[in-house]
């Protein structure tokens, strides 16, 4: 006589819960990922095949150099200063538009603060390395 024990062991088992689950944290991330900001500058590229745009002489030129010395046409400022000297010379102009300059050894962090400022006040950023 073959002794069996009362309780046995169940060995299939049922995805259904956990494929709830799996379609709840689906649709959860999608939904959260929606609602984040991107922290970034808008930049344009220019697309192949188009011709360079001539820069008029109107336009300010914001030169980052390696010491992080700020310099607009030439003439060095303090960073406090570029949002105020940026709107006097760019006052009146339809499209503003700031020329900057960096030299190669300069840390994108520094560029980066130059072009937040001119984000701030919506003007056209176009990038240039010396």
């Amino acid at each position: 006589m073959i002794i069996r024990p009362r309780n046995r062991v169940m060995s299939n088992f049922h995805m259904s819960g956990m494929t709830d689950i799996v379609f709840l944290l689906l649709i959860f991330f999608m939904l959260t990922s929606t609602l984040i900001a991107p922290n970034a500058v808008k930049m344009l590229m220019p697309s192949p095949g188009r011709t360079p745009v001539q820069v008029e002489s109107n336009v300010p030129t914001i030169t980052i150099y390696s010491n992080t010395r700020i310099a607009v046409d030439g003439r060095t400022i303090q960073f406090e200063n570029l949002g105020m000297i940026l709107d006097a010379k760019l006052a009146g102009q339809q499209e503003p538009t700031v020329k900057v300059v960096t030299a190669p050894n300069v840390s994108v962090e520094d560029a980066v603060k130059i072009m937040n400022v001119a984000a701030e006040k919506n003007y056209t950023v176009v990038i240039k390395l010396l």
